[in-house]
């Protein structure tokens, strides 16, 4: 039997890695203010150092708090993090990744505190002993929260998870942030691209062989066989050397701008959004595209077939088929009145479907529902 914490959830602590630009630390940063402005106290704490992010939440009057960790197995930060938690125990631990949740889950059961295990990813990369121990500390978590269908079949069918710990709550964005006025000519021309061409863009981290982006260069060299057309690549990461390489020995149009803070601005010089992912969770980055009202071309990994209908919002192509998504994006450049239609019909549906009032709900309704009644088991 486990013990039960009788406990009114007022205080929160999120949990992640880093305070950089990447899809968890952004959802991070929309759902703790949105919790903020219902009454509760939230905090912010990261293992390693501060970034843009924690800028933006504190002038939002969010406490942001780094352990300082350095590089990727700093287990000093454990320690920090073990005397933090006896230290300024919140109510509930929300806690993003697996390299936080894990230590999130022990520690909480350690402590008597409740947590929430915020699964991003389709984790193809893990290996058996790190499957088994997801498996094992998994019912030391209040919930296991997903954020697509696609991550949730993932934890049960390939961790093997049981689905009573998993739910389901899909990213969601404020879509009002991103219908803004921009003067387009002025913005390319301020970016160094030119007026009169077409802008088929991306927004990811550049991390090979995950975000593909290898196939969108692909692509982009078939297709200017055709087209005159700017690639514009949003996004920094460890293989961005690589990249940028190899697009000039293809002799591509390609503008990479690394990282930005601009990005609603940017998406809307963009003629068409791609993502070209090997796997994927549910990417906000794309939620963001069809809030500006971009036709999008997409692979069919992970939750984005959950977003985007096929035909009607977008084009879904197979991974690793550069041809295939030469031919869906020279489809979208060559009919205005499809990219329009595309447009305008993505952005009716992460409205209606992926807003982050209905995100930020799902996520109170955790504890909402079940206040005076945390289980905490013992360790099995």
């Amino acid at each position: 039997m486990g013990r039960v914490l009788k406990k009114h959830v007022n205080d929160i602590l999120f949990v992640t890695v880093g305070y950089t630009l990447g899809g968890s630390e952004r959802m991070i940063q929309r759902i703790a203010p949105c919790l903020k402005d219902r009454g509760y106290n939230v905090r912010v704490l990261a293992f390693k150092e501060w970034g843009p992010i924690s800028e933006g939440l504190r002038e939002m009057g969010i406490e942001c708090i780094s352990l300082f960790g350095q590089g990727r197995f700093d287990y000093r930060i454990l320690w920090r993090y073990f005397l933090y938690l006896l230290r300024f125990p919140p109510d509930i631990i929300i806690a993003f990744l697996y390299r936080v949740y894990i230590p999130t889950r022990v520690l909480g059961w350690i402590l008597g505190l409740p947590n929430i295990s915020s699964v991003r990813d389709v984790e193809v990369w893990m290996n058996p002993l790190e499957r088994f121990l997801d498996r094992l500390t998994a019912p030391l978590s209040f919930a296991i929260y997903a954020c697509s269908r696609a991550v949730s079949l993932f934890l049960k069918e390939k961790v093997g998870i049981p689905d009573k710990y998993i739910v389901t709550i899909l990213n969601g964005i404020d879509t009002d942030a991103y219908q803004i006025k921009v003067a387009r000519d002025k913005k390319l021309r301020n970016l160094g691209l030119e007026v009169d061409k077409f802008v088929v863009g991306t927004v990811s981290r550049l991390h090979e062989p995950k975000k593909g982006i290898k196939y969108l260069l692909d692509a982009s060299h078939l297709l200017q066989k055709e087209m005159d057309f700017q690639l514009l690549i949003v996004g920094e990461g460890r293989d961005e050397k690589q990249l940028k390489e190899m697009a000039k020995k293809m002799g591509i149009n390609a503008t990479f701008l690394g990282k930005r803070e601009d990005v609603p601005e940017l998406l809307q010089v963009m003629d068409v959004f791609v993502l070209s992912s090997l796997y994927e969770g549910l990417p906000v980055s794309l939620l963001e595209a069809m809030a500006s009202g971009l036709p999008v071309v997409v692979t069919n990994v992970g939750g984005m077939p959950e977003v985007v209908v096929d035909g009607k919002t977008g084009f879904i192509v197979q991974p690793g088929r550069a041809e295939e998504l030469s031919e869906r994006v020279k489809e979208l450049l060559l009919n205005k009145e499809l990219r329009r239609r595309f447009g305008s019909e993505g952005f009716l549906r992460v409205k209606k479907e992926f807003s982050l009032d209905k995100t930020v709900s799902e996520i109170e309704q955790l504890w909402r529902n079940s206040e005076s009644r945390f289980i905490l088991p013992h360790f099995p």
